[in-house]
């Protein structure tokens, strides 16, 4: 009979080690994602006027624009412009 008892204890105390011997774990992972920042264009502009009067009395205005810029796009490449116009009137 103790035989059986001994038996009986040894049988739960290896069942509930066991039950110890078991761990758990949990893992997050968090990713985020953001978009990249565009740069602003970069614009300069530039302006001019003239008026000038010939001895024979006529004036002549001129006056013009010089626009330039640089744009990035989102995969690196750059684009640069430039616009100008001129505007002659004699009067």
């Amino acid at each position: 009979m103790i035989k059986t008892l001994l038996a009986a204890a040894m049988a739960v105390t290896l069942m509930t080690g066991g039950a110890f011997a078991q761990s758990s774990s949990s893992s997050t992972t968090t990713t985020q994602t953001t978009n990249p920042v565009m740069p602003a264009p970069v614009v300069s502009t530039e302006t001019s006027s003239q008026r000038t009067t010939t001895v024979n009395g006529v004036t002549t205005s001129t006056s013009g624009s010089t626009s330039s810029g640089t744009t990035v796009s989102p995969f690196g490449d750059t684009t640069t412009t430039r616009k100008s116009t001129e505007t002659t009137t004699k009067n």
